[in-house]
Parts: structure tokens; C-alpha cells; sequence
């Protein structure tokens, strides 16, 4: 039975102990899911605790950010004389080298169930506060579920051999283990149902009156958040959702949460701040003792870097810039700043990123932009220019362009398609979207170091945990594995 705790967090009392100091309530380790969330201070422990699933080494804490930049064509391994084996078959794409978040994210999931029922029984909330726990797990489930179906199943527009299955969708949640359940996989198309009707759910109870109290702290949801991740989801959706991709892009940048920034010098120095301006979400880091292991081992800036301290280096900087994303830039590209030189301690010669780099004053101390204001832009761009609206999808296009100190372009059809993307590629490069960029797309993937992978070819999606397939006999695994 034990097991079986693997696949549903039974787990309020496992967010409360995510968020230590937050929950005045004796004990701290442990606190029954009734009494720890009939009031707002519960509640509150209880969000914290839930976000707090988001941080974990194999969610975004690690994997998310860097292994579908690995998978895909924007980084490589160095030599193997000084590798730490970090990263060591995800270049390559082995078979079971992916993503593996199916534990965190079901456990983020059964937190944000648990917040949805109980809200309104927190006997001393006020209806704006009781909206805005709701409207919190609402989008944090959606971003979730919306991650577990990136990962496991394939975009809906892009089904290989009939493969139409996502992931089990629990909305209910589990408290005692009387309740656990075997689900089967729903489809892709029933999980990107749920996805936009959370998202939805999570817009009605931010718009209540006081709710958004929190709109200018980016690791919270808000609107702005929702209808972002509303616009990311659109457009990965395809033709019948590019009309809302465009709206809810619109509502996205209208909210302010997440400010573009309008030229050079800042773009570079937001990198630096230990909260991204133009975060419209992300995942916050507030002490270091919430960073994965030791923050110059495990984290995304200890992949990415490597730095010398004295006679000592810090970080393994395994993960490296390919050949292919440096020739994509431009001259003049502001950009280009952010991928440095380093020689490594054999002598190899090669190009890190600066994006993670310590920004809160600690070596692998940064907070995980999910969804930055820029990537709206791209997503309202994309979607434009898939609708024939060549104009608006030039305008947001050169928002990106000029900004990066480049001159502004009117490409058309299918160029201004592949303007775009190849923006978004240079963009968002190193934050964990390349790889989905590419399968929402149906896209074979070009390696540096292996022949290309074929869209078709089963290591696109992730294989569902071998223990979660031992306990629940209705799950049926991807094809391949």
C-alpha cells in the first residue's frame, strides 16, 4: 500500500512541511488536512505548499528547465574527459532519458484539489480571500496538467499511430486512502479541456473584487498569469484556438504583470535582478535552503556554468551552447551577450549561458521565469500571422527584433512564420521550451552531435514511470517503452 502513495500525494500534511515558519499550528511537521486549512493561515501554508512542488529538483527546480534543452537542439555535453555525468544521455536521446515529473506534478495536483474543496470552509476568510485560494489552485493546476501532457502525450494537431492518450485527470482529492483510485489515461483532447477550463475557472475568482491583491509578486498566480498560460496554451492547441490565442495574449499584456523591457541595457540587466521584470510567472527560490541540494551541484546554473573561485571551480557548466543555436544569431544581437566564452580546465573552448547565473547573490540562487511577457508577444505573434494578420504579426515580431538591437523586418507567409519562430527560439533559448517548441510543431529534431530524431520516432514523448504502471494495471504505457 505503501507504494501507492507514489503516484497521489495523500499529501496535505507533505505541502505544509514545504513551507516551514509559514504555519503557526503545533506540530509543524505534521498537521491533519481538516484542522490545517479550515483557516486563512492554513490555507495560506497550504498554497505555499502547493507552489513549493514546483521548486523540486526533477520539476523546475532542474529537469523542466534544462533537460528539454538537452532533448532538443540548443545545447550540447562538453568533452567527455570533463564531464560530471550530468546530462549523460539526454544529449543523445537514449531511451528513458526525458522527463520524469510525474510524481511532483500529481502531488501539486492532489495539494490544489485539497485547496479547491476546502476553500470555502476557512471559517475566517473573507470572500475575496477564499476567491483568491481558489483562483491560485485553479492555475496552478492547469500549468501543471498543461506540463504533464507536454511531457507524456503528444500536441493534439500531431498524433502519431493513434496514440491519442494523455495523462489520468484526478480532480478530486485525496486526503485517506480510502480514497485513492486506478485511473485510466484520459485523451489528449479531454486533458486540454480541463486545462482551459481551470484556466477559466482561475480567471472568474481572480476578477472578483480584492482578489488580486498579490498581481505585483510574479511566484503567485494572477490574471495576468491565467490569461497567459491561456495564450500558451491556444496556440499549441492550433488553427480552431488562434483567434483566443490572440485575445488572451491581449488580456495577458493589457494586466501589466510582467513588464517588457523596452531596450538593451535593460533586457541584459533583468537577467540580474533576482526578480525577472518581466516574470508574468515564475517559480521563486526565497531562501538558498530551498535550492535542490547544494547550489554550486544540482542546480540550473551549476549545469549551465562553470566559474573559477580561486583555485576552486563552482558548478559542472556540463550543458553547453551547440554550434547551430550560435550561427542562428544575427550581428548586433544584444542577445548574444547572454552566451559567454569559458575555457574549461582540459582547455575545451566553449559557450555558456549567462541567464542563471547567481542573480540573488548565491552561486545556482535564481528564480525560474515560467512565463515571461516577452513570450506573449511571440505567442500573439505566432498566432497573428498563422490568421493571415501580417501587420500586427510584423509589430509584435519587431517588438522582439528591435528591442535586440536589430533592425525591423516585414516578412510574409510562411517567412513571417519562420521569423517568428526562430525569434522565439533565440528568445526563450535555455528556459526549458525549445523541445516542446519543437513536438507542438511535429518537428523531426536536429542534434549536433547524432542524426536528426524523427518526429515519429517514440523517444519524443516521455515513458510513464515503470512503478506507476505496477500499482495501476489501467495505465497503458507510451508506445516504444
Amino acid at each position: 500500500m505503501k507504494k501507492i502513495l507514489n503516484y497521489i500525494s495523500v499529501a496535505l500534511a507533505l505541502s505544509l512541511t514545504g513551507c516551514k515558519g509559514m504555519l503557526d499550528v503545533e506540530p509543524r511537521t505534521y498537521v491533519e488536512s481538516d484542522q490545517a486549512i479550515n483557516t486563512v493561515l492554513g490555507m495560506e501554508a497550504a498554497i505555499n505548499g502547493a507552489y513549493a512542488k514546483l521548486r523540486i529538483n526533477t520539476y523546475y527546480g532542474l529537469a523542466m528547465v534544462v533537460y528539454p534543452e538537452l532533448l532538443a537542439d540548443n545545447v550540447r555535453l562538453v568533452q567527455a574527459a570533463t564531464q560530471s555525468g550530468r546530462g549523460v544521455g539526454y544529449d543523445v536521446n537514449n531511451p528513458g532519458s526525458h522527463l520524469n515529473i510525474w510524481t511532483p506534478a500529481y502531488s501539486a495536483i492532489n495539494a490544489a484539489n485539497l485547496i479547491i474543496e476546502k476553500a470555502d470552509a476557512v471559517g475566517d476568510g473573507t470572500d475575496a480571500e477564499k476567491a483568491s485560494f481558489k483562483a491560485q489552485a485553479y492555475f496552478l493546476r492547469a500549468l501543471v496538467y498543461f506540463d504533464l501532457l507536454k511531457t507524456y502525450a503528444y500536441n493534439p494537431n500531431y498524433i502519431q499511430g493513434n496514440a491519442d492518450l494523455g495523462v489520468p485527470l484526478l480532480t478530486e482529492a485525496v486526503d485517506d486512502l480510502t480514497k485513492i483510485t486506478y485511473p485510466e489515461r484520459a485523451t489528449v483532447a479531454a486533458g486540454y479541456s480541463l486545462v482551459e477550463q481551470d484556466l477559466s475557472e482561475a480567471i472568474r475568482y481572480f476578477q472578483q473584487p480584492d482578489v488580486n491583491g498579490r498581481a505585483g509578486a510574479p511566484f503567485y498566480g494572477t490574471k495576468a498569469a491565467a490569461h497567459a498560460l491561456l495564450s500558451r496554451l491556444y496556440l499549441y492547441w492550433g488553427a480552431a484556438k488562434w483567434d483566443a490565442a490572440v485575445e488572451q495574449a491581449d488580456l495577458a499584456i493589457d494586466e501589466g504583470v510582467g513588464l517588457f523591457q523596452p531596450d538593451a541595457a535593460s533586457y541584459l540587466n533583468m537577467w540580474t535582478e533576482p526578480s525577472n521584470p518581466e516574470s508574468v510567472f515564475e517559480v521563486q527560490f526565497a531562501s538558498i535552503n530551498e535550492v535542490p541540494q547544494t547550489s554550486n551541484n544540482n542546480t540550473i546554473q551549476a549545469f549551465y556554468q562553470q566559474e573559477r573561485n580561486g583555485s576552486q571551480f563552482l558548478g559542472w557548466g556540463d550543458v553547453v551552447i551547440a554550434s547551430n543555436f550560435l550561427s542562428a544569431f544575427e550581428q548586433g544581437d544584444i542577445r548574444r551577450e547572454l552566451v559567454v566564452p569559458y575555457t574549461r580546465s582540459n582547455g575545451e573552448q566553449v559557450i555558456q549561458t549567462d541567464k542563471f547565473s547567481g542573480s540573488k547573490g548565491i552561486f545556482g540562487w535564481d528564480n525560474v521565469p515560467v512565463i515571461r511577457i516577452s513570450e506573449v508577444y511571440l505567442n500573439r505573434a505566432e498566432a497573428q500571422a498563422q490568421l493571415g494578420r501580417v501587420q500586427e504579426a510584423q509589430e509584435d515580431l519587431n517588438r522582439i527584433r528591435t528591442r535586440a538591437g536589430l533592425a525591423a523586418i516585414t516578412p510574409q507567409g510562411a517567412d513571417l512564420l519562420t521569423a517568428i519562430r526562430r525569434e522565439r527560439r533565440l528568445e526563450l533559448a535555455f528556459e526549458g521550451q525549445r523541445f516542446f517548441d519543437l513536438t507542438r510543431l511535429g518537428i523531426d529534431i536536429s542534434k549536433e552531435t547524432i542524426v536528426p530524431i524523427p518526429f515519429s520516432d517514440y523517444r519524443i514523448l516521455a515513458p510513464l514511470p515503470q512503478s506507476e504502471i505496477d500499482i495501476n494495471s489501467n495505465l497503458i504505457q507510451n508506445r516504444g517503452y
